[in-house]
């Protein structure tokens, strides 16, 4: 029976771990959905964009706060940003959010309808699924915190930013 009660300790003690770095994801992404909306609609009721062009400067707008906010706030990363180990994987991320938001869009605008609201609910559907996919490799491989490192709860792969301790420490004197 003593199974049964180690589940939602484990669970309580992963969720208090992530607690505060999911609930500042998810303010990041309240900026993330506001900025991209906003541009999205911009781009299709004062623009004249089509839908696709729309969605494509709405991902594009509101992936720039995203990352600085999801390195700085979020995982609390200091130091110079690595193009090749932070920047190009976090665009990868939004622009493969894109391409399924163009997909699901390009769908719907040539199926049921291309008005606003329709179009802005499925571009939201769309990267919700990314968003939960990108959370998880921004915390388990891009940006993992030294006290998961060095509790061994992780295991990072080399080369990555935080592969081993020294990639940890502040970088502000890099």
């Amino acid at each position: 029976m003593t199974t049964g009660s180690a589940v939602p300790t484990r669970l309580s003690s992963r969720v208090g771990d992530h607690g505060p770095r999911i609930l500042r994801y998810c303010g990041v992404s309240v900026v993330n959905v506001t900025v991209s909306q906003c541009v999205l609609v911009t781009c299709l009721e004062t623009l004249k964009f089509g839908a696709i062009a729309s969605v494509f400067w709405a991902t594009t707008m509101g992936t720039i706060p995203a990352y600085i906010l999801s390195r700085r706030w979020v995982w609390k990363q200091t130091g110079r940003d690595s193009f090749t180990t932070e920047v190009l994987p976090f665009w990868i991320m939004a622009f493969t959010g894109l391409v399924m938001s163009m997909g699901v869009v390009a769908l719907i605008v040539d199926k049921v309808t291309d008005r606003t609201i329709i179009v802005m609910f499925s571009m939201l559907a769309a990267s919700g699924v990314v968003w939960v996919c990108k959370y998880l490799v921004l915390d388990r491989v891009m940006w993992r915190v030294a006290g998961d490192l060095a509790s061994g709860r992780r295991n990072a792969p080399s080369g990555w930013r935080g592969s081993d301790e020294t990639d940890l420490r502040s970088t502000s004197s890099r």
